[in-house]
């Protein structure tokens, strides 16, 4: 996920004249492009560019008479330091950006030019910096400030020289000799050598951080940054082995979490949620406590949820040998099933629709000689949603239950717990009281813990006989390759071709997106491949949209699933990636880029016209009429608390069935912003749903609604990084209205807020009502 400290030093190579800014004799030059210290740069903290020859950082001079504006200076200086990228620009301070006239390079407020890293199409922000986090020293934990002062000397690096035993270290503040702040440095390694501790009873090594005081969100990073993770535990020994640490803090991070608002309790690693050992305070968390994140006690061994931004210890953990899991749940067989069953993919299923309590479910499917529903991927989540519910809002038993304490939750078919998919809050699991069951809801397919003796519909399902194996999935054409996945067939070509000379792929859900990962995973064993999609910026406005396939009208965007740091440009043409960031979307040169076309067609019955809500349809009482399909309600004179952090007014909003704004269009913030002018002064911050706390984002960010994110006007706080102690504004770009602009907050920073329902969709809601939850998990301010 993350670039290894060390490869991230680039050249700054003009798109035009192919040459190179290089530092001679503290003059800055445009000169050949050679990978040598003058022509060497990287990034460095607070957005700074840092020249490894010179060791000092480039600095913007606005008010000089001199013919450069740009200097090499000391990283300390009064000079504006901060650079960023915009349309392969490098702008600085005041809209200055970076040019060359005649023989120098300097900064004009009127420049074009391009510049690109090393001999690549990308900007030089594809090698963005990387904080390094520390132990030991006298930093708790605290990051690096690269470049530091030491020895009269800017140093971009953690260095190892005696000063200081126990491995590489650097400086946590500025100015070393001033400061004395310092740690040992923590970076990637292969094995589990001196930072870390190897289990001999497992293939895992920890690392125990008991002196640290990090945010769950950092010390998070700092785990990933040394390929592992923070600390997820599978089962009971796992549990007794971190308890027996004699040097372990009294409570310390681990990697549970649900920062992804959309979904429950889940592992930053992704390993399956089915072993807990909550506190008894967990069973009464409320929707709006806004503790999304969990620290483990030594002492008991519990876990308990609290404010992701507390400053706490933590453990990470990473595996001497990764396991691939190579099983193929993607893969469409035809298969044959009894009369009455539902065939799909080698398993035969029945949705039984007579109630029952778990128990009498489990006994019926076994007397059919089957067993309750086991789901061991999004593949079978899709079943269940698509084909054996139809999206019905209905609660059904599957066959996970628990008769453990601590919950260690299993299927009765006796499989493996592979994968889990709670939904919010979830596993609610009562206190050293068991048994405990599991639902699933036939709407999203989320896993509910529930009382065992609840009567619920349930599924069976039992092995079907397989039918012959073809070259093409049937359904699909004859032509090798093909395989079909819902009313679709899929084919990647083998040929590299520009984009949309062949196939113009639309991608519309998740589930889509994981059965596409799964043929680029097949086609690509080792090497970065790209794979096209037909998103594309075509009004070079920041504006992606689909491309039109066949004459028709272009679809909806509807899903989105961008890398770290994308869209990286407007105007651009997206692909897919394989290797670790494998099916994740990029931007890339429409003209120049060569990729494997992913080709899709319709095979099911002639489509029916989707029933939409529309901008005529009315708001409920008390409710804001906003523009296209969005009504807002401001909350600034009820009985509740004035301000709110960011999750719990989600949370809030979303007890009223609608969410934080999100937007599509500039005219839909235009039109909120007219709304909360005619309420309240113009001074005020208000949250929306834009955000990027979940693991899995990779610092893309998203709405709280799941809506894409696809225009690049917002991507610029992108580019700037996410501090407690820095606030920084983006605009939208020229040409666009000014009068109103987003400002990345701390998600623990309490402000007010708007929610946003859509048109036409609740037809429960009749009144301004405020939901109602227990006051003594209100949160107050830290």
């Amino acid at each position: 996920r993350w670039k290894i400290p060390g490869s991230d030093a680039f050249t700054i190579r003009h798109d035009t004249l192919n040459k190179c800014i290089q530092v001679k004799n503290s003059r800055i030059v445009i000169d050949d492009c050679r990978e040598t210290s003058e022509a060497l740069w990287k990034w460095v903290s607070q957005n700074r560019l840092f020249h490894l020859g010179a060791k000092q950082c480039l600095g913007l001079d606005i008010f000089t008479k001199l013919p450069s504006r740009l200097r090499m200076v000391d990283c300390n200086s009064d000079l504006r330091l901060w650079w960023r990228c915009a349309d392969g620009s490098v702008v600085g301070a005041s809209q200055y950006k970076v040019t060359v006239k005649s023989a120098y390079v300097t900064a004009s407020i009127n420049a074009s030019d391009q510049w690109r890293s090393n001999n690549s199409s990308g900007d030089i922000c594809q090698y963005p910096y990387h904080e390094v986090y520390t132990k030991d020293g006298n930093s708790y934990g605290r990051p690096c400030e690269f470049p530091f002062l030491y020895n009269m000397t800017w140093h971009h690096d953690c260095i190892q020289d005696g000063t200081h035993t126990g491995g590489k270290w650097c400086a946590t503040s500025e100015d070393y000799t001033r400061d004395g702040k310092w740690g040992i440095c923590l970076q990637p390694e292969d094995g589990c050598h001196d930072i870390w501790e190897h289990d001999a009873g497992s293939q895992h090594c920890y690392q125990f951080n008991t002196q640290s005081a990090l945010s769950w969100k950092e010390a998070y990073i700092s785990c990933q940054r040394q390929g592992g993770d923070l600390l997820s535990i599978q089962d009971a020994s796992e549990l007794n082995y971190i308890q027996a640490k004699d040097d372990i803090a009294e409570i310390f991070w681990i990697g549970l979490n649900q920062l992804d608002v959309s979904r429950g309790w889940q592992w930053s690693d992704h390993k399956p949620l089915n072993f807990v050992n909550w506190h008894q305070d967990m069973q009464d968390l409320s929707p709006l406590d806004g503790t999304s994140c969990v620290a483990m006690n030594a002492a008991s061994g519990q876990w308990q949820s609290y404010h992701c931004g507390n400053p706490l210890p933590y453990v990470c953990k990473k595996s001497l040998k990764e396991v691939s899991n190579l099983t193929e749940f993607w893969r469409h067989l035809d298969t044959r099933c009894d009369v009455g069953w539902l065939p799909h993919n080698g398993f035969c299923y029945m949705l039984i629709h007579s109630q029952a309590s778990w128990s009498t479910a489990d006994q019926l499917c076994k007397t059919n000689k089957s067993n309750l529903i086991s789901i061991h991927s999004l593949a079978d989540v899709e079943l269940i949603v698509t084909k054996l519910h139809n999206d019905a809002k209905e609660e059904v038993w599957m066959g996970l239950r628990n008769e453990d304490v601590p919950t260690s939750f299993k299927w009765s078919d006796h499989t493996d717990v592979v994968f889990t998919y709670w939904d919010q809050n979830e596993p609610n699991v009562p206190f050293n009281a068991t048994p405990n069951c599991v639902s699933y809801s036939g709407k999203l397919g989320q896993w509910r813990v529930k009382s065992c003796e609840e009567n619920l519909k349930y599924v069976c399902k039992k092995k079907g006989e397989i039918l012959n194996e073809t070259k093409s999935d049937k359904n699909c054409s004859l032509d090798e390759g093909w395989e079909m996945h819902g009313n679709y067939c899929y084919k990647i070509l083998k040929t590299e071709v520009s984009f949309g000379a062949l196939c113009n792929l639309t991608i519309t859900s998740r589930f889509e997106q994981e059965f596409i990962n799964s043929l680029i995973r097949k086609q690509t064993k080792v090497e970065e491949k790209y794979f096209w999609t037909g998103l594309q910026d075509i009004s070079q406005s920041g504006m992606y949209s689909w491309a039109a396939v066949d004459g028709e009208k272009s679809e909806t965007v509807t899903y989105t699933n961008w890398n770290s740091l994308q869209p990286e440009f407007s105007g651009g043409c997206v692909v897919m990636s394989s290797g670790r960031s494998l099916g994740k979307w990029e931007t890339k040169d429409c003209k120049t880029t060569k990729a494997f076309p992913v080709c899709k067609k319709y095979i099911g019955l002639p489509k029916e016209p989707e029933v939409l809500p529309k901008p005529s349809d009315p708001c409920p009482p008390g409710w804001h009429n906003g523009s296209g399909l969005a009504c807002y309600k401001f909350f600034h004179s009820e009985r509740v608390l004035r301000t709110r952090t960011w999750e719990e007014a989600e949370r809030f909003c979303e007890a009223l069935g609608g969410h934080l704004p999100s937007f599509t269009h500039t005219e839909e913030i235009k039109a909120l912003h007219s709304i909360l002018r005619k309420i309240i002064s113009n001074d005020r911050w208000v949250w929306i749903g834009m955000n990027k706390r979940s693991p899995d984002s990779l610092g893309t960010w998203q709405w709280s609604d799941d809506k894409p994110v696809n225009e690049y006007d917002t991507r610029d706080c992108v580019a700037l990084k996410f501090s407690r102690r820095s606030f920084w504004r983006f605009y939208f770009h020229e040409g666009r209205d000014l009068e109103f602009y987003f400002k990345p907050f701390d998600c623990e920073a309490k402000l007010e807020w708007v929610c946003q329902i859509t048109k036409g969709k609740l037809t429960w809601y009749h009144c301004s009502c405020i939901p109602s939850f227990p006051v003594k998990h209100e949160v107050t301010s830290q």
